[in-house]
């Protein structure tokens, strides 16, 4: 018997929406992200290394009809974002389950943050040091996107030790992990995917950092009027409209808090900069990569 490898070269700010489109032709819907970049880049903001999304389908799935299925899914993403040609390889049985571990590296992100897959150790950490260790795949939120890189950035800034925080549409969990790795005491985290769910449960197990967070799949309208120091929202930027107005997100921050809030394209910063100040809030700070833009929002002082 031999594994169907299908392999799509893009690069981070692609790989994640790639991995979407290829997940229902993937055995068990397993996705596999390698970043093919210098892991010791200096420049934090460098995310243009090249990353290949992989998917492996059993001899007896693979047929014609798969293929050109695939060919026309890729297709369609073309028009929206321009991504590598497939490319296809037949692995034995004992080769496929390690082949994607081949080009899988550690790589840094802001000042002290280093996303590690479990097979691999990073030689030259320092004593400031904060590792993430998260295996490819999974649910969303690698750190391979621009959205997720800018929130990290944030969050080393922002956090304080002892900080409770709250995590909207947590994904892979990376950015709660993260959290509760730079200090904070507590954070609920939380998505509408139960996938996500299960990710961010295991990858917060494998940190050890499990304890300190509070894990469910549901909706904000169950935190009632619970408030937080940090408040993250790595999503979209319509559904951080919604939830400055019609969820009132920045009535989830306490006193002097501050809400970081990403996913957002250059194009349509007016309009939640419209609607943070519309909830009563201001934007103390901003982050950009590219077209990608994260702000940082804490409610507007009163007399």
């Amino acid at each position: 018997m031999y594994w169907l490898e299908i392999s799509v070269t893009t690069d981070g700010e692609a790989a994640e929406a790639l991995s979407e489109v290829l997940r229902p032709y993937a055995y068990d819907q397993g996705v596999v992200i390698e970043q093919l970049g210098d892991a010791h880049s200096l420049d934090p903001t460098a995310l243009e290394p090249e990353v290949t999304v992989k998917i492996f389908v059993p001899e007896d799935e693979d047929s014609p009809d798969l293929r050109r299925k695939l060919m026309e899914a890729l297709y369609h993403m073309n028009r929206l974002y321009p991504v590598g040609e497939p490319r296809f390889r037949e692995l034995q049985e004992e080769d496929w389950a390690n082949a994607w571990r081949v080009n899988y590296h550690p790589f840094r992100v802001g000042r002290r943050l280093w996303i590690q897959p479990s097979w691999e150790e990073i030689d030259d950490l320092t004593a400031e040091d904060v590792v993430i260790t998260l295996d490819p795949g999974m649910a969303f939120g690698t750190g391979l996107h621009p959205s997720t890189q800018m929130c990290l950035k944030a969050l080393e800034d922002y956090i304080r030790p002892g900080y409770d925080v709250l995590d909207v549409g947590t994904g892979s969990g990376i950015l709660s992990i993260a959290a509760a790795k730079l200090g904070a005491a507590k954070i609920v985290a939380f998505d509408n995917d139960r996938q996500a769910v299960r990710s961010a449960r295991m990858n917060a197990i494998q940190n050890a950092v499990d304890r300190k967070m509070f894990l469910y799949q549901g909706e904000i309208t169950a935190l009632g009027s619970s408030s937080w120091n940090l408040v993250m929202v790595n999503i979209l930027a319509p559904v951080i409209i919604s939830l400055l107005k019609e969820n009132g997100i920045l009535h989830h921050l306490k006193r002097d808090g501050q809400a970081i809030l990403s996913g957002i394209i250059e194009e349509q910063v007016g309009d939640v900069r419209r609607a943070v100040k519309d909830a009563g809030g201001s934007v103390i700070d901003d982050l950009k990569v590219r077209d990608w833009v994260c702000l940082v929002v804490e409610k507007e002082k009163t007399p």
